[in-house]
């Protein structure tokens, strides 16, 4: 099996996990992570929308200023312009406040 693709470590390590479910019920506890890419919508995401979901968008703007470091420049660049279009489309949001993000997010560009 190719440990350099994506797909096949991740299909061994579902089966490793099944394996540890049915044929070892006493063995010792393992936890089967999934590696996920920086450009696969994930937690980053699910994590944003929960916060415009709750009415936090101040929050929701430092939490993609918070990536700045993590992400590639294009990839925190997407993530603030889908922001800004997920901001826009809320009624009685401040608008100088997306605004001011877009501006910033323009940098990026």
């Amino acid at each position: 099996m190719d440990d350099n693709d994506f797909i096949m470590r991740q299909l061994k390590a579902i089966s490793e996990g099944f394996g540890m479910i049915l044929g070892k019920g006493n063995a010792p506890k393992s936890e089967v992570i999934y590696q996920q890419q920086q450009n696969q919508k994930g937690k980053i995401y699910t994590d944003i929308d929960e916060l415009l979901l709750h009415h936090k968008y101040d929050e929701s703007i430092q939490y993609v200023y918070g990536r700045k470091f993590e992400l590639d420049r294009n990839i925190y660049y997407q993530l603030g312009m889908w922001l800004v279009k997920k901001l826009k489309s809320i009624h009685g949001i401040d608008v100088e406040m997306v605004q001011e993000f877009e501006r910033n997010m323009q940098k990026y560009k």
